[in-house]
């Protein structure tokens, strides 16, 4: 997560995509970076989490075709007089490269998780708070317990199944974020509203920030984007808008 920057999808396939990538940011930390048991009851929650989305909508059909949609793109841009070749032909390779993965698993890749009678046994408590507490799942901190490289393993192996979706995911993302760079405005009064033209295609809104004592507020439809500032009021322990002027950048991918 990166300081300053605030996001908002408008569409839902973006959101969804966007939650995934929020959970797998969280569970490739906790895998990745931390050890012990608390670490991994981080990790496999992510886990659960990530699971439950990709097992109700059908994310893999998603992430085929906005990847087939932008390696279309990427070889007319080879074409382009002006255009970086080397960058374009490096981008084009990651794509086709996360696709054949994404394309490999087919789409029974979350059978191995489905079938598995262990993280059944955690999704069945997964949406209940403190659920999985060890006097309610004396078999999950028994497994905590366990060797950390047997745990690491199954682990290790339980990510990989959804790692090509998140992957493509992320991806995809990267891509959307860096089709358009962020211009400079005002907001007048802490208020900006900015008009859609009616051809364009707007995914995604991004607002860069450096004044730390603020936040935006973002919405947005088909023909109106507007950002809100408001800032902490340590009085009443809640936030107001802001009042002022507010110099900040966004992007409209």
């Amino acid at each position: 997560m990166t300081k300053g920057i605030y996001e908002l999808p408008l569409n839902e396939r973006l959101r969804t995509f966007m939650r995934i990538e929020f959970l797998y940011e969280r569970l490739k930390y906790f895998s990745q970076e931390s050890s012990g048991p608390w670490a991994i009851r981080s990790s496999i929650h992510s886990l659960l989490e990530i699971y439950s989305i990709l097992s109700r909508t059908d994310v893999r059909r998603e992430v085929l075709a906005d990847l087939e949609r932008f390696i279309v793109q990427m070889e007319r841009f080879q074409s382009v007089p002006d255009a970086d070749s080397e960058i374009a032909a490096d981008i084009l390779s990651d794509l086709e490269n996360i696709k054949n993965n994404v394309d490999t698993i087919g789409t029974g890749y979350l059978e191995p998780l489905r079938n598995n009678e262990f993280i059944s046994s955690l999704l069945h408590r997964h949406t209940l708070p403190g659920g999985k507490a060890e006097f309610d799942m004396p078999k999950y901190k028994h497994w905590l317990d366990s060797s950390d490289v047997k745990v690491k393993r199954l682990l290790n192996s339980w990510i990989g199944v959804i790692a090509p979706i998140c992957m493509g995911i992320e991806k995809l993302l990267w891509l959307i974020r860096e089709s358009a760079e962020p211009i400079g405005t005002v907001a007048v009064d802490g208020l900006y509203n900015h008009q859609i033209e009616r051809k364009t295609q707007i995914s995604l809104v991004r607002i860069f920030l450096k004044n730390k004592s603020i936040y935006p507020e973002i919405s947005g439809g088909k023909h109106l984007i507007a950002v809100r500032f408001f800032e902490y009021d340590t009085n009443s322990n809640d936030s107001k808008q802001h009042k002022n002027n507010v110099n900040f950048k966004i992007s409209l991918c």
